[in-house]
Formats: structure tokens, sequence, C-alpha cells
């Protein structure tokens, strides 16, 4: 009980050491400093700061008994009211970044408009990249992908699968050419709504995929170091997309 306490405690916004602080105290009663110190084992400054956080919190009080400080736990009842009160805080911090998030897109869409590369690493990174098509391709609009090598990742895939089923909710279409090999990947892919599939001979086999949504191009690498490059330019990317139809009409269903 006393442990699932100090978790609860500590997710509601304490630290570990006030919440040492605060279950002494309860446990005590109207007391002073040292004995606090001696009860938790935490140093003399660390109790002190403690103590001081608590009181601005309103969890603990003090009295003044023989010109020395007494302190005491307020009622358990008053975590209930704190918390409503960092709520009320939380919340007029949110309608705070709503009103300056207009400003801020801007200063960083101004940045991306002169930016004509990135590279995302590891799988997270691969991840950030993908949404970003979600961002940018508007309903109707096509998303093309070459694939022709595919290492098995369950977590990895269940987020694929999950992209593609947003991106079909969107109303975005998706073109895929595919490796002979990857068949079964296909067929799952083909299920989702807006999903063409194709693919090419067996021997055309490389450790990289390919994407292509409006002006940007992604070249990406799941083997070694995740990563993909991706490039935001009209020109290449009109010159990757004629590559794709190219293959795309050589392709077999």
């Amino acid at each position: 009980m006393l442990v699932e306490a100090k978790y609860l405690l500590e997710q509601a916004g304490l630290t570990k050491n006030e919440v040492k602080t605060y279950l002494a105290l309860l446990e005590i009663g109207l007391t002073t400093t040292s004995a606090i110190i001696k009860k938790t084992g935490i140093n003399t400054s660390k109790v002190y700061e403690s103590l001081e956080r608590l009181l601005k919190k309103g969890l603990v009080s003090y009295s003044i008994i023989k010109n020395k400080k007494h302190w005491q736990a307020e009622n358990p009842e008053r975590i209930k009211e704190f918390l409503e009160e960092e709520k009320k805080k939380i919340e007029q911090k949110e309608k705070a970044i709503e009103k300056i998030i207009p400003e801020l897109l801007l200063k960083k869409q101004l940045k991306e408009d002169t930016a004509q590369y990135k590279v995302y690493e590891g799988i997270k990174g691969i991840k950030t990249a993908r949404e970003n098509v979600l961002n940018v391709l508007k309903k109707r609009e096509t998303f093309y992908i070459i694939l022709s090598n595919y290492p098995e990742d369950k977590k990895l895939e269940a987020y694929w699968v999950d992209f593609q089923k947003r991106r079909s909710a969107k109303g975005i279409k998706c073109k895929y050419i595919l490796n002979q090999t990857l068949k079964k990947t296909g067929a799952k892919r083909k299920k989702i709504p807006l999903s063409q599939t194709k693919y090419v001979t067996a021997e055309i086999l490389s450790p990289t995929w390919m994407e292509i949504y409006s002006d940007h191009v992604g070249i990406g690498v799941l083997s070694g170091k995740p990563s993909i490059f991706v490039i935001k330019n009209k020109e290449i990317a009109k010159g990757f997309l004629n590559y794709f139809n190219f293959l795309w009409k050589t392709s077999n269903p």
C-alpha cells in the first residue's frame, strides 16, 4: 500500500523527496525539521527544499513553537485540490500555446522552404518522415512506393499497416511497386482501400526503398543503421515519378 501511495503521489507531481517528507509528516504529526531528517534519511538542505515546495503547494503548514518551526501535513484531501489547480494551470498554458502556434508554424514553414533535404535516423526518425506524407498530400493525391527488400519487424509492420489505413481514411491513394518476393506483403497492402500493387522481377533487389509524394522524394534503408534521406525539389520529384511510371507500365499485376 505504501509503495503504491508513493508511486501515485509522484504521478501527481511530487518529487521523491517531497513524497518521503509528506508521508513522514502524516505519520509523525506536528514535528521539527530535525525529526523529519531523521525519519526520512534525506539530507538537511533537501528536506528544507522539499518543505518549502510542499508549503507552496499547500500540502504542509508550520507553527512557531518556542521560536522553532514545527511542521505538519495538511489533510490528504488537499492533494485533490492541488491537482485541480495544476490542471487549471496546464489548461491556461495550452490556451497560451494555441495562440502562438500559427506564428511558430509560419516560422517553421519559412525555414523549410529554404531546406532542400533532410536526414531522419532510427525507427522513430523513419516514422516521423512517413507521418509527413499525411501532412503534405491531400485527398485524391497519390503516394508512390518502390520496395524490393523488407526486413521482418513485427512492431514496424504494425506501424506501416496503421499508417496505410490512416492514409486511406484521408482519401490518399497509394501505388506500390514491389519485388516478386514480397507478394505476401503486397497482398496485405492491397486489401487496404485506395491501394494498388504491381511486381517487378525477383532479380531487381535493393536494400533501400523509395517513396515519392508531391515534391518530395525519400530514399530509406532499414538494415544496419535505419534512416531515410528526404529531398524536397519539384524537378527531382518529377524525374523520380517518371521513373516510377515507367516501371509501373512494365511491371506485372
